[in-house]
């Protein structure tokens, strides 16, 4: 929405013009909430369906999806939980390279502070039975909360020209 605000050399038009403005103040705030909850809420629905979908051969029994405001305009999708981690960076010397910000965050093939030697077996190793037991070559990185940064980054002049054109 583009606005214009005329402004004469009278108090009167001097005073109007600062009423239209915060007015435009006004719905320029709330229409920047709605875009950061949309994103929000798209992201969270993009990332849970990805983490879902993920190859993983343990159970997810441990992971939390949730949704924080933290005030002032911001809100955070979170995914928690040990199985969360190793969805999205991968783990194991076959399958746990290629996320693109594993470096960033400390994550790889070898970091993971349970991995007790295992992870570089080339012939895998097995799940203990408290992971659902079995054998294993590792999880190749499902990158759910990188790839749906990117796809909502793509999407977001339409998604901005949504809320504010409504």
């Amino acid at each position: 929405m583009s606005k214009t605000i005329k402004l004469g050399f009278d108090s009167a038009s001097i005073a109007n013009a600062l009423m239209e403005l915060q007015a435009y103040q006004l719905w320029l705030r709330d229409k920047a909430e709605k875009l950061a909850i949309e994103l929000t809420m798209r992201g969270f629905d993009k990332a849970s369906v990805k983490f879902t979908g993920a190859k993983y051969d343990g159970p997810r029994s441990d992971i939390k999806y949730d949704v924080e405001d933290r005030g002032d305009g911001v809100y955070a999708i979170v995914i928690s939980g040990t199985t969360a981690v190793i969805i999205e960076f991968g783990a194991g010397v076959t399958y746990g390279y290629g996320h693109p910000q594993a470096d960033e965050f400390g994550m790889g093939p070898g970091t993971f502070p349970d991995a007790k030697g295992h992870w570089d077996d080339p012939n895998g190793w097995y799940l203990p039975k408290s992971a659902g037991g079995g054998h294993t070559m590792g999880n190749p990185p499902s990158r759910a909360m990188y790839d749906t940064s990117q796809e909502l980054r793509n999407e977001l002049a339409a998604i901005a020209r949504e809320v504010f054109e409504t």
